[in-house]
């Protein structure tokens, strides 16, 4: 393959795979999700898996790629087949680990997660999904990329083609800075809230220990005594009460912009990746999740 074509077919299956992950979250959850880690209708992950396994099959297997298919009959077909099949298996499944593990590094969350599925392997791949790479490897080779090689109306000119890739390699490379961008600016909003989780059970327990406290010696005294403790008492509940209050209003401003837009930004990952699980605030992603539910919820009212 000429690297025309490796980056044309790159960004040709990265949107076919966009398609396909829209199409498979509507028939499971029954809605439209803008499914991707990018905004735009790309996922790179598929565009790496098959052009990993094109560039695989066309240099060491290319019998397998052959758009003749005079010679593939009985025992060959059926061996070539499961050559195939089985490639597709190792190298998507290949792509998947590294792009999981990759983006876990990088953003400290996993943007799937196959932990709760049987035969997984830490969460990143797992044997139900690696057989569904093979077949849909198997159908791409045979089916689909065949008709691409094959239609002329597909088959632009360099001259035109270069120009209009490079434009749209750049689109791809704007989007891929705004979306690292809006998923560190959502970690640092998610490392705020869970400073103010643990600053409000600090005041909690803090008054909690002083009330508790001035009750016992308030227990322990009579007459102005026990009013001027009491009085005290109320005096700090009102405080920790105030101070309970900003955090709780600061608390509100960051979820907000969290979900500000469901179309764009922190908003679109989290309705995008349902299961996303972070690294360090996960429980705050779970608060998150079930604010989008309950607004969802009232939409449908």
């Amino acid at each position: 393959m000429t690297l025309y074509q490796i980056a044309s077919y790159f960004l040709i299956y990265s949107f076919l795979g966009w398609c396909t992950e829209v199409v498979y979250q509507a028939l499971k959850r029954g809605k439209i999700i803008n499914r991707g880690f990018l905004n735009g209708p790309v996922c790179p992950v598929y565009g790496f898996g098959v052009i990993a396994v094109f560039a695989f099959t066309k240099t060491v297997l290319p019998s397998l790629t052959s758009l003749s298919e005079s010679r593939m009959t009985g025992e060959n077909r059926l061996t070539d087949l499961l050559v195939l099949f089985l490639l597709g298996v190792a190298l998507a499944t290949a792509v998947e680990l590294i792009a999981g593990w990759l983006l876990d590094v990088c953003f400290h969350a996993r943007w799937w997660d196959y932990s709760n599925v049987p035969f997984n392997f830490h969460g990143y791949i797992c044997l139900r999904f690696s057989i569904i790479w093979g077949l849909a490897i198997v159908f791409i080779v045979r089916i689909i990329q065949p008709v691409m090689e094959s239609e002329k109306a597909l088959h632009i000119p360099e001259q035109i083609g270069w120009p209009l890739l490079s434009v749209l390699y750049l689109i791809y490379l704007a989007d891929f800075i705004v979306t690292v961008m809006i998923v560190a600016g959502m970690n640092r909003r998610l490392t705020e809230l869970d400073e103010i989780q643990k600053k409000m059970r600090i005041v909690s327990d803090d008054l909690s220990q002083k009330l508790g406290k001035n009750t016992l010696e308030t227990q322990q005294k009579a007459g102005e005594q026990r009013v001027q403790m009491h009085l005290a008492g109320m005096e700090m509940k009102d405080r920790s009460a105030e101070t309970r209050e900003k955090m709780y209003k600061r608390k509100a401003e960051l979820e907000k912009q969290l979900l500000a837009n469901p179309h764009f930004g922190a908003g679109r990952l989290l309705k995008a990746f349902p299961e996303l699980v972070h690294r360090e605030y996960d429980r705050e992603l779970k608060t998150l999740r079930e604010r989008i539910a309950e607004e969802a919820a009232k939409r449908r009212m």
